[in-house]
């Protein structure tokens, strides 16, 4: 898939990279806000539980923010 700017899909993977990074920075508000709209806009495509991740995302930023750029990638190859 190459990302265009304009195009809804690709903003919405280019959500779940901004989200990637920002939950490994510990800014896990900043992330998960990210997350919430890509899965606003990727709908039943995303797989990944938001309230799972703002629940056990305490200790575990780089393990979370590795599951989020895996997704990204999956999604950024598949769609």
């Amino acid at each position: 898939m190459v990302l265009n700017k304009n195009d809804k899909i690709s903003d919405a993977v280019t959500d779940l990279y901004r989200a990637s990074f920002y939950i490994a920075l510990q800014s896990k508000e900043t992330g998960l806000s990210f997350l919430k709209k890509a899965k606003e806009k990727l709908g039943d495509k995303l797989d990944l539980d938001i309230e799972k991740i703002r629940e056990e995302s305490g200790n575990n930023y780089l393990y979370w923010a590795e599951k989020i750029l895996d997704e990204h990638k999956r999604l950024k190859v598949n769609l």
